[in-house]
């Protein structure tokens, strides 16, 4: 941290692209502030969601600055969209820009495949002349993926001004009594309480709702385990309060660390695997008891 810290300012760098753990580190972390980052004009985030917490945080931290993001995926070869100069102010910060020259994106319904108009939440679908023919030596995947157009996986919408918003990933979002629930949505909340350093959510499987959402915490700050039973109380009750009843997280696990790609996106099949292992050594769990058997 402190190595591309002193390179900043050495440089005397305008504009700096990160990912989004280190954009998490750059807002908690105090050895920051020994350095004067005043220089700086913009800060630029990609690879993984970050959330509107931390960016209202970065915004607090570095005012007179600008945020931007872009999107694209591996199969795009380069961005999709990115936000255009005189979009740089933090008010379109959660967005990831217009479409590039040349690109077209349509947004359909995750359940019949009908093309969805600006506003509406589905799946998008791209082409453009950057995006791949297919995948190597893989014409099953190739042919789920792409016909006319690029099929993402990923779950967002357009708004009214033509901005491109990412909610997550189709292969990630749970389904809770039939409704579609996105884990990006409750860690974005989750990563907005002042306890909560970093968290990940993932569905685990019920009976009578077919998934339910659980989070993995890590907190800013060791605490006794009656202290982490106290606060995980608080944050089954922070969630209750801010969103609908299918959504509610019914477990928290405390830990140490989320496992995260290099980029920062969560890796939730790791996490799937250690839930799935009963002889693991798990952390300081707290449920919510009387939902249990009632969501």
């Amino acid at each position: 941290m402190e190595s591309m810290l002193r390179a900043i300012c050495d440089f005397r760098l305008k504009e700096i692209h990160l990912v989004p753990p280190v954009i998490i580190r750059l807002v908690h972390d105090k050895i920051v502030d020994k350095y004067d980052l005043r220089h700086v004009e913009r800060w630029s985030s990609g690879s993984a969601p970050i959330s509107p917490q931390i960016i209202a945080l970065m915004q607090k931290k570095f005012p007179g600055t600008g945020f931007r993001q872009g999107y694209g995926a591996t199969e795009s070869t380069g961005c999709l969209s990115a936000t255009a100069p005189g979009y740089w102010d933090y008010k379109f910060a959660m967005t990831g820009g217009m479409l590039v020259a040349n690109t077209e994106v349509k947004i359909v319904d995750l359940s019949n495949g009908k093309e969805l108009g600006l506003n509406q939440s589905g799946e998008l679908y791209a082409r453009g002349p950057q995006i791949a023919m297919g995948y190597l030596d893989n014409p099953t995947e190739t042919a789920e993926t792409f016909d006319e157009w690029f099929h993402t996986g990923d779950v967002g919408y357009i708004d009214d001004a033509g901005m491109v918003h990412i909610q997550d990933r189709m292969k990630e979002m749970m389904k809770v009594k039939g409704s579609q629930v996105a884990p990006a949505e409750l860690e974005d909340l989750l990563l907005g309480h002042p306890l909560v350093e970093d968290c990940a959510v993932l569905g685990i499987p019920d009976m009578y709702a077919g998934e339910r959402p659980k989070a993995y915490v890590v907190l800013k700050e060791s605490m006794s385990k009656d202290r982490q039973e106290d606060v995980g109380r608080q944050l089954l009750q922070f969630v209750k309060d801010n969103k609908i009843r299918n959504k509610w997280i019914v477990e928290i696990e405390f830990t140490d660390m989320t496992p995260k790609s290099p980029t920062g996106k969560i890796l939730r099949r790791v996490l799937k695997l250690q839930e799935s292992n009963k002889g693991r050594v798990a952390g300081v769990k707290v449920r919510d008891e009387a939902r249990t058997a009632h969501l």
